[in-house]
């Protein structure tokens, strides 16, 4: 119990130095494999179960991660089934390379083993070391992927313990969190602005300017257009059309310029300026 009390006041720092530094935060739940070091008792074992981490992200580059996970096997041990359960729990930094990351987490694990109604459970170190692939494919959710060097310190039967050389990996969907303003800054002002700032792009629905990165800032957009029902929003830039760079509206409004309504159309965008992603709409009128 003490443990699952430090992991969970753990996110509630992570979640707090998120806060305190305008960010990001993502929630990650999925199915895990372990690929379990016997350390010379048997060959190398498999093992399925499940990991679940909490990340927030204090700009585009770093962030502060924890993890807990959980697998389960039985072993037939001279006609005996023995089941074993084991929890890892770590925290450290992790460092995003827009889609791929990186982390190193360090912390705990607990493995325990039972037959015949007798059990046995150790507390050991463990590090988990690694990195993965984070897809977005809607404004709010990813697909993510991740491959860890995982290591443990057990011995549950006793004597000096021993460090097990693990692998994992783990698929899942992330769900993220929007921005929001420091702690102590009072609510967080969108920008408003002027319904005729920029220029018309009718295909999309939206008014478009150049915005601070290259690409087209979405200064406003008609409810239910084309862009809206695609995930794309006011302060999003739109930098790409079917896979084609687009830096400033006048280039975007030119790769619409030949679709007909209806058509369905690839667009890339960065959320908030900040985050890369993409989504399909349909057209609407280009006129």
């Amino acid at each position: 119990m003490r443990h699952v009390c430090a992991f969970l006041l753990f996110c509630f720092v992570v979640s707090g130095c998120s806060l305190a530094q305008d960010s990001r935060m993502d929630l990650f739940g999925g199915y895990s494999y372990l690929n379990i070091d016997t350390n010379g008792l048997s060959s190398r074992q498999n093992a399925n179960g499940w990991e679940a981490s909490v990340s927030g992200n204090f700009n585009k580059w770093f962030a502060a991660e924890a993890a807990v996970s959980g697998y389960y096997k039985n072993y037939d041990v001279l006609g005996v089934n023995v089941a074993v359960q084991d929890y890892s729990y770590v925290a450290g930094p992790r460092v995003n390379f827009k889609p791929l990351f990186v982390h190193a987490l360090i912390g705990g694990d607990h493995l325990s083993a039972g037959a015949l109604g007798a059990s046995a459970s150790q507390d050991g170190l463990a590090g988990a070391f690694g990195g993965g692939l984070q897809w977005r494919f809607s404004r709010q959710l990813s697909f993510r992927t991740s491959a860890d060097y995982v290591l443990s310190r057990h011995n549950i039967l006793g004597g000096s313990s021993v460090t097990q050389n693990n692998f994992r990996v783990s698929v899942g969907i992330v769900y993220g969190f929007g921005t929001v303003k420091a702690v102590g800054a009072g609510p967080r002002q969108e920008t408003v602005h002027a319904p005729s700032a920029g220029m018309r792009i009718p295909a999309l629905g939206i008014m478009a300017a150049a915005g601070s990165n290259q690409g087209a800032e979405v200064t406003s957009e008609a409810p239910n257009s084309a862009a809206a029902l695609g995930g794309i929003h006011v302060g999003d830039v739109i930098n790409a059309v079917d896979g084609i760079p687009v830096k400033s509206p006048a280039e975007l409004a030119t790769a619409l310029s030949g679709t007909a309504s209806g058509s369905k159309v690839r667009i890339g965008f960065m959320i908030r300026g900040q985050w890369q992603s993409e989504t399909v709409v349909s057209t609407a009128e280009n006129h």
